[in-house]
């Protein structure tokens, strides 16, 4: 499943009221800790993304992971997932 994906996903079940501490293939602690989270809502709020038109920004969702949250993406390593930002290690679940 690509990134994209896995952020729709993310921002469907929070729109559900489901929590999730960071989109699958993010790591938690970076998303956390360094507030990604809170300036991907507030990017997303000022470009005008919602859940009804998140299929038609996939673009700029493509560009601001690019550009802003590809570092904290989770790197396979052996049978664990790292974050090359913090060194964090997670089992493949997450």
């Amino acid at each position: 499943m690509s990134i994209i994906d896995n952020i729709k996903i993310f921002l469907m079940n929070k729109a559900n009221n489901e929590t999730a501490a960071a989109p699958k293939g993010f790591c938690p602690n970076c998303w956390g800790r360094q507030e990604y989270g809170g300036n991907f809502y507030e990017a997303m709020k000022n470009e005008g993304v919602n859940i009804a038109s998140i299929d038609q920004k996939k673009g700029w969702i493509q560009d601001y992971v690019d550009k802003n949250l590809s570092g904290i993406a989770l790197q396979k390593k052996g049978t664990s997932q790292t974050c090359s930002v913090c060194y964090a290690t997670y089992n493949q679940e997450h």
